[in-house]
């Protein structure tokens, strides 16, 4: 019997100390901030709306203010925590943030030129729901980014050695990874839309660089070996996803 104990964030906002620290500025940038700010502006037209599902505590809004301090921005976590960081930080912006869940996104939301969605779909028991309620909100572009493969496979990260009377462990997170077949396919069910798979960019001097100052503080940091994006002891095969309406 599946349980809710993969929201970890409920419980223990913490596993994600760094979010609070990039949202002001006390960490640099992500690498994939800097490739969203890219994408957005190759297709931002001053007046647009733009959600942020799984706003963290707002670091993305932070990157995307660097194209238009006025961008009509509005971030959606389903962690209070962060919620009300976001809200108290930059509360003298015109960035908004509420409480709300991917799984069950407000009708009374309306629809968005542009939707983002990074680092979030990996972390959730399934995709499904999650990718087509983003879809349903897009007016124009859907940004995704998560874990894409050859393959599909399914894993957990487990924060404690600790299980419940189920045999179910009781603090992880979930780190799937689907193939592109799999998400285009289940895309393209929704109806008629055009889906681009674009590469994942990044630096890994910096990325290396926090890795040696977080990996004692948190768990399962990303460092680079090579070319490839390890956390822990699994490859993070990132990819984006450009979905938007034909």
């Amino acid at each position: 019997m599946e349980t809710n104990n993969w929201r970890i964030w409920n419980s223990d906002s913490s596993v994600e100390l760094r979010t609070y620290k990039r949202a002001t500025g006390e960490l640099p940038e992500m690498e994939s901030a800097k490739q969203l700010v890219d994408l957005v502006r190759d297709v931002y037209i001053p007046g647009m709306r733009i959600l942020d599902v799984g706003c963290a505590a707002g670091h993305y809004y932070r990157s995307l203010a660097t194209i238009d301090r006025d961008i009509e921005y509005l971030g959606i976590d389903a962690t209070v925590a962060y919620v009300e960081f976001a809200n108290d930080y930059f509360k003298n912006r015109k960035a908004k943030f509420l409480i709300g869940d991917i799984f069950d996104l407000s009708d009374e939301l309306g629809v968005f030129d542009i939707v983002f969605c990074c680092n979030l779909i990996l972390h959730l028991p399934d995709f499904r729901v999650p990718i087509e309620n983003l879809l349903k909100v897009t007016k124009k572009y859907c940004f995704i980014r998560t874990l894409i493969g050859e393959k599909t496979h399914l894993s957990k990260f487990l924060y404690s050695d600790n299980f419940d009377e189920n045999n179910n462990p009781t603090n992880f997170v979930y780190q799937n990874t689907y193939s592109f077949g799999l998400l285009k396919g289940f895309i393209d069910s929704l109806g008629d839309f055009n889906v681009e798979l674009v590469d994942d960019e990044f630096n890994a001097d910096n990325i290396n660089r926090e890795f040696m100052d977080f990996e004692k503080k948190q768990s399962a940091v990303t460092r680079v070996i090579g070319n490839y994006q390890i956390s822990g002891s699994k490859i993070f095969e990132w990819k984006w996803l450009k979905v938007s309406p034909k």
